[in-house]
C-alpha cells in the first residue's frame, strides 16, 4: 500500500514537473519510468497492446526528463518540464481510452493538490522553527 501511495505521488511529481529539483532524483530514469508503468498499470487496468505502448512512452519521457538537470534555472527547468509533460500528455491521449485519460487527469490532479498541500506545510513548519531558534 506504501508503494502505491509513494508512485502515486511521485507520478503526480513527474507529470508536473517539480521533481526536477530534489524530488525523484535518486532514481534513473528507468526506474521511474518502471514506476509510472507500474502505477498505470494498476490504476488504468492497461491492456497487454496499452501496457507495452505506455512502458515504451514512460521511458521516453523520463529520459527527456533528465536532460532538465542539465538546464540553468529553476523556472527554466520548470518550463521545459512542462512542455514534456504536455507532450507526453498528447500521445497518452491517444493511447488511452476517454475512460482512462480522464481518470489519469482526475488522479494527477488530486495528486498535485496533495503535494502543494504538503509544501504549504513544510513552508509552516520551517517558519515556525526559523521563529524559535
Amino acid at each position: 500500500m506504501r508503494r502505491i501511495i509513494f508512485s502515486g505521488i511521485f507520478f503526480m511529481f513527474l507529470a508536473q514537473g517539480a521533481f526536477a529539483q530534489n524530488f525523484g532524483m535518486q532514481f534513473t530514469p528507468e526506474e521511474r519510468a518502471q514506476m509510472q508503468t507500474e502505477w498505470m498499470e494498476e490504476n488504468l487496468q492497461l491492456n497487454d497492446s496499452q501496457l507495452v505502448k505506455v512502458e515504451a512512452l514512460n521511458l521516453e519521457y523520463a529520459l527527456k526528463m533528465e536532460k532538465i538537470k542539465e538546464i540553468n534555472g529553476n523556472l527554466s527547468k520548470l518550463r521545459a518540464a512542462r512542455k514534456i509533460s504536455e507532450e507526453k500528455d498528447k500521445k497518452l491521449k491517444k493511447l488511452l481510452d476517454k475512460e482512462q485519460f480522464e481518470y489519469y487527469l482526475d488522479k494527477r490532479k488530486e495528486m498535485q493538490k496533495k503535494a502543494r498541500e504538503m509544501a504549504n506545510e513544510r513552508k509552516k513548519e520551517g517558519g515556525v522553527e526559523q521563529l524559535n531558534k
